[in-house]
């Protein structure tokens, strides 16, 4: 149950409490549902008035009087702010109340008087006979006698306002003490709007009354704070859109409805990582904001929803069919064809969508649920794709979510090992090194290649600790690897993600390592992709250049597949390219291609950079590779993969040195 709902349910019970108990009953069990105690209420026994001395352990909070725990936490302080207003505000009521019960009218205008609550005593053609002083606060006059209380209401708010006092008239005090109570808007004698908590108590047949008593209570603050809870608890802040919360109570709604069909449409951004990570995060806020309006623009008639970090939803609520909801996510794959930021760099973020309909789920959650299922579907088909929940293809798609929780577990099992892929020298064929490729012995499904994981992994949050694992065990193998003929050891090459390179304390950890094991620096080889490079990062930049200074070497692995930029290659502290293996495979086919890599080579060799031709698989791509001024390679047509053990003896063949 929300906080909002807390709130009401006490404020409507306080209008019900009929003596000091009853309110700190109320209480209690307020504080203990915010809380969220199991083992008991957070507040103690009674409310202590303002002369008396709380309990040691306890601390005070206005007519409150709570555990510490609760009373410091700050996601409690508005909420409980208002609950104590509530409870000052029922004693107050109760206290008059009462006096009124015992028929001294004397002794009821002193405390009148002294309340901020207005008091009013109607008679049954709704004029009110009595008027308390306090009106002259609330009302801005407390002259009011044979005034028709109804017409002091807003005009939007008369009708209920009638029939609420008619209602307090029922001869059933049940009904009464069910319904006689509710929020009215006033106009004041000074032209103020003000907001009123009404509660009716029928004592005409009391002979000291005889006559509807109505208490009028301000609550305009109060509704502005709630308000403002309410903004808090349903809104996101940065793109002003509805949150989950609010998302998921609304498809509760509508699936509860049942008019037609329902749908909800799961988008997740493709590249936001990349573009959070490349241009900083307060691009990152741009493009959401962006994607937000973008969103509203082609769904305007839907409920839309920010759900995650990068991720919004689309509620397509009793909708004519199935086809409609199908026309809504092509319509939204189109709006992510365009650039999302008009700029000089034309910033372009695609997207991908799940899609579930009730006509294959018959509660929210199911919904929801089917929603997810065909997120990871389409993500799983590549960028910039929408599916619709399919129960045919959900064992794949359950496969993955099976996958990314092994993960998880094969981390903490040691199921993870790493194998080792030679680098040639294309002159002698010796070897120069060895690449590291971790591979997951799954225990069902055989050994994972890093294609089959590596992605989840960087969903999950686990490619930072699994490069770590696999950054540790590569350097430790590679002190085994004995010296070749030629007095010379291997260097290892070890793959670094951009979020484990970015995480806290990367190079630290590297530094170490090297420190530990004994492994000369000049051994050691990281390879980095083009993304890290993106943006002018100071940190990045100098956690490069830290590196090489203690003769680490840098490579820059699949170079020409992601934002290439040959201009990089003048300004990072880099030792080694190395070529994607998509050039190398075209180039036997293709002159212009091959002009292409030649003219890259170059380059490359010009500034000093050694040149690897990745994934050589037959004579003719080496010799073309060589031709071109590749100096190593590393592909099939040499070795592939192999585990630690084989690597030894690789390294021990005549032909290694």
């Amino acid at each position: 149950m929300s906080v909002l709902d807390v709130l009401r349910d006490a404020g409507a019970e306080f209008l019900t409490a009929a003596s000091r108990k009853d309110i700190a009953t109320v209480v209690a069990r307020a504080v203990a549902r915010l809380a969220e105690r199991r083992d008991g209420p957070a507040v103690f026994a009674d409310l202590f008035p303002p002369t008396r001395t709380p309990p040691t352990a306890a601390v005070r909070r206005g007519a409150l009087v709570l555990d510490r725990d609760t009373a410091d936490r700050p996601d409690l302080s508005v909420a409980l702010e208002v609950l104590a207003s509530q409870a000052t505000f029922a004693l107050e009521r109760v206290r008059l109340t009462e006096e009124i019960m015992e028929r001294h009218h004397d002794r009821l205008n002193t405390l009148v008087e002294q309340t901020s609550d207005v008091i009013l005593i109607i008679d049954d053609d709704d004029r009110i006979r009595y008027a308390s002083p306090s009106a002259r606060v609330l009302l801005g006059t407390s002259a009011l006698s044979g005034a028709s209380l109804v017409d002091l209401v807003d005009s939007s708010e008369r009708r209920q306002a009638g029939y609420l006092l008619r209602y307090a008239r029922s001869i059933d005090p049940r009904a009464v003490a069910g319904g006689s109570r509710a929020d009215w808007t006033l106009r004041a004698d000074d032209g103020r709007t003000v907001r009123v908590e009404v509660s009716c108590r029928d004592l005409r047949t009391d002979e000291s009354i005889r006559g509807v008593v109505v208490t009028l209570r301000d609550v305009t603050n109060q509704r502005r704070l709630e308000h403002e809870l309410t903004r808090r608890l349903f809104r996101d802040a940065l793109t002003g859109l509805p949150n989950r919360l609010f998302f998921d109570e609304r498809v509760s709604e509508a699936i509860a409805a049942d008019l037609d069909v329902t749908g909800v449409l799961l988008i997740d951004l493709d590249n936001f990582r990349a573009i959070n990570e490349a241009l900083g995060r307060e691009t990152g806020d741009a493009v959401l904001q962006a994607v937000a309006k973008r969103l509203g623009d082609a769904a305007e008639d839907c409920l839309i929803a920010r759900v995650g970090g990068n991720e919004f939803a689309v509620l397509a609520a009793n909708v004519s069919g199935v086809e409609i909801v199908d026309e809504l996510a092509a319509r939204l794959i189109d709006a992510f064809a365009t650039p999302i930021l008009d700029s000089a760099d034309m910033l372009s973020c695609t997207a991908s969508i799940g899609v579930a309909t009730t006509m294959n789920a018959g509660t929210a959650e199911e919904l929801l649920r089917h929603a997810d299922l065909a997120l990871d579907s389409a993500k799983a088909t590549g960028r910039g794709n929408w599916r619709r929940y399919d129960p045919a293809t959900s064992t794949a798609v359950g496969y993955r979510l099976e996958l990314r929780t092994a993960l998880r577990q094969a981390l903490q099992d040691d199921a993870l090992m790493v194998e080792y892929q030679p680098i040639i020298a294309l002159g002698t064929g010796h070897t120069a090194g060895f690449e590291a490729l971790v591979r997951w012995r799954h225990p069902t499904r055989g050994v994972l290649s890093p294609g089959e994981f590596i992605d989840i992994a960087e969903e999950s949050g686990l490619i930072t600790p699994i490069g770590d694992w696999v950054l540790a065990t590569a350097i430790r193998d590679a002190l085994e690897w004995p010296r070749t003929a030629s007095n010379t050891y291997p260097y290892i090459s070890i793959n670094v993600s951009v979020q484990q390179f970015r995480s806290t304390g990367f190079v630290d950890t590297v530094l170490r390592l090297l420190t530990e094991t004994g492994l000369p620096p000049a051994r050691l080889v990281l390879e980095i992709t083009e993304s890290l490079l993106l943006r002018d990062d100071d940190k990045v930049w100098n956690d490069l250049k830290r590196l090489r200074q203690w003769g680490i070497r840098m490579a820059i692995d699949d170079f020409g597949t992601g934002y290439s930029a040959l201009g990089y290659l003048r300004q990072v502290p880099l030792d080694i390219v190395k070529l994607d293996r998509i050039f190398i495979s075209t180039m036997a086919t293709s002159t212009r291609q091959r002009e292409l890599v030649r003219g890259i080579v170059q380059l490359t060799r010009t500034l000093g950079l050694t040149v690897v031709a990745e994934g050589i698989e037959t004579e003719r791509q080496r010799a073309i590779s060589m031709s071109i001024g590749c100096g190593y390679g590393q592909g099939f047509l040499f070795a592939r993969p192999m585990s630690h053990e084989d690597a030894v003896a690789w390294t021990r063949r005549p032909n290694a040195e």
